[in-house]
C-alpha cells in the first residue's frame, strides 16, 4: 500500500516504559507559566491559541524529563524554551506550503542570530519571536559560560537546518526513505539541544570535548533516534490526516513496502533495539568496571546528562501517551486563530532583499 494511502487503520503498537513515576510535582504550576509566558510576549495572539497550547501540558512534560531541576527559576526557563520551540516547530512544519526553500533557508539562518550573544548579531529583532526567545536567552546567559552556549548553538544549527528539508516534504508530497530518514529525525526532534539545555536545569555545564566523546555520542544518538521513533509511531496517524510526511514509520513503509500496521511494528522494533543499546551504555558507565574510558570515570556531569537522556527516552514518552493531546489531534489552527509570524518573518526579509527597508531596527 502506498505509504500516501490513509484508509487503513493502525494499533498503537507497545512501546515499553520504566515502571514507576519520577515525575516532579510542578508539572501543573508550569502548564500555567509557560502558557502566561507565551501570550505575554506575542507568541499566542488568540484565545483559540491559547487554547490550543494548553490541553498539549509543556510544562509537564518538563516534569517527566527534568525532575531534578536545582531551582524553580530554572525548570521555567527550559519550559519557556520548550514552549516556544513547539510553537516555533508548528509554525515551521507549514512553510513549505507558502515557501520556495531558499526562503525557508533564509528564514532559518535568521532564526539562529536570534541565539547569539552580541545584540548586534540579532536579525530582525523586533517581532515577537525572537523579543521572546531573547528573554529566555539573556536568562540564560546568566548563569552559563560562553564555551558551553557556544556548544548550544551549534546543535540548534543542526536542528534548524532541518526545516528546508522538512519545507521540501510539505511541498512535494514526498516521502523520505528510511535510510535517509533515520538520520535527519532525530535532529529534527531537537533531542540534541533540549539535552543540552536540560543540563542547565540541573546546574551543570558538560564541556564540550566530554560532549563529544564517542561513549557520550553513542549514547546520545541512540535516544534521540529511539525519542523519534516513539514520536513518530505515537503521532503517525495525526501525521497522515494533516498531510505531514516527515514520519519514521512511512519512510519504513517506503523504503521496504507494507502497510502501517507492519510499519508501525518495525518502528516499535528499532525503538526497543536503540532504547536497548542506550541502557546498556547507561548501565556499564555506573557498573563496577566503569565506562569504557576511565577519563569518564567518577563524573557527575556525565552522570547527570546518563540521566537526562534516559528521562527523555523512557519518561518522555509517558507524558506522550497520558497526559498530552498533541501527538493524537488533527486539529491544525488556522491562520486566522494563530498566525504564522515565520511567514510574516519571510515577507521582511523578502522587503530586505528588495531594498524597501531594513531588516535591523534602529536600536541594534
Amino acid at each position: 500500500m502506498p505509504a500516501h494511502d490513509i484508509t487503513k487503520l493502525l494499533d498503537l503498537p507497545e512501546l515499553r516504559v520504566v515502571p514507576g513515576e519520577r515525575k516532579a510535582s510542578w508539572g501543573e504550576e508550569l502548564d500555567d507559566h509557560v502558557i502566561e509566558f507565551a501570550c505575554d510576549t506575542g507568541l499566542l495572539t488568540t484565545e483559540a491559541a491559547r487554547r490550543f497550547y494548553r490541553t498539549q501540558r509543556i510544562g509537564t512534560m518538563c516534569a517527566y524529563v527534568i525532575p531534578g531541576s536545582v531551582s524553580r527559576r530554572r525548570h521555567r526557563i527550559y519550559g519557556e524554551l520548550m514552549m516556544w520551540l513547539f510553537i516555533y516547530d508548528d509554525w515551521a512544519e507549514q512553510l513549505g506550503r507558502y515557501l520556495p526553500p531558499h526562503e525557508v533557508t533564509a528564514v532559518t539562518d535568521t532564526v539562529h542570530t536570534w541565539f547569539a550573544d552580541d545584540e548586534e548579531d540579532v536579525r530582525v529583532p523586533d517581532l515577537s519571536l525572537p523579543r521572546s526567545l531573547r528573554l529566555i536567552w539573556n536568562e540564560v546567559r546568566k548563569d552559563t559560560s560562553p564555551a558551553w552556549r557556544r556548544r548550544l548553538r551549534t546543535e540548534l544549527r543542526g536542528y534548524l537546518d532541518t526545516a528546508a528539508h522538512e519545507a521540501g516534504l510539505v511541498r512535494t508530497g514526498r516521502v523520505t526513505p528510511f535510510t535517509e530518514a533515520r538520520e535527519l529525525r532525530p535532529l529534527a526532534t531537537a533531542a540534541r539541544p533540549v539535552f543540552t539545555m536540560a543540563e542547565h536545569a540541573y546546574g551543570i555545564e558538560m564541556p564540550a570535548e566530554v560532549a563529544r566523546h564517542p561513549f557520550l555520542m553513542q549514547a546520545g544518538q541512540s535516544s534521540a533516534i529511539g525519542i523519534a521513533l516513539a514520536n513518530d509511531i505515537i503521532s503517525v496517524k495525526a501525521d497522515l490526516l494533516r498531510g505531514i510526511r516527515d514520519n519514521l514509520v512511512l519512510a519504513l513503509q517506503e523504503e521496504f513496502g507494507g502497510d502501517l500496521q507492519l510499519n508501525a511494528a518495525r518502528a516499535a522494533a528499532r525503538y526497543h533495539r536503540a532504547a536497548a543499546e542506550f541502557t546498556a551504555l547507561r548501565d556499564r558507565f555506573h557498573s563496577p568496571e566503569g565506562p569504557p574510558d576511565p577519563a569518564l570515570s567518577g563524573r557527575r556531569d556525565v552522570a547527570v546528562h546518563l540521566q537526562i537522556l534516559d528521562d527523555w527516552l523512557y519518561e518522555g514518552i509517558k507524558w506522550q501517551l497520558r497526559e498530552t493531546d498533541r501527538y493524537s489531534t488533527t486539529v491544525r489552527l488556522t491562520q486566522e486563530e494563530h498566525p504564522n509570524q515565520l511567514l510574516g518573518l519571510a515577507e521582511r526579509l523578502r522587503a530586505d532583499r528588495s531594498g524597501l527597508r531594513p531588516v535591523r531596527s534602529p536600536s541594534s
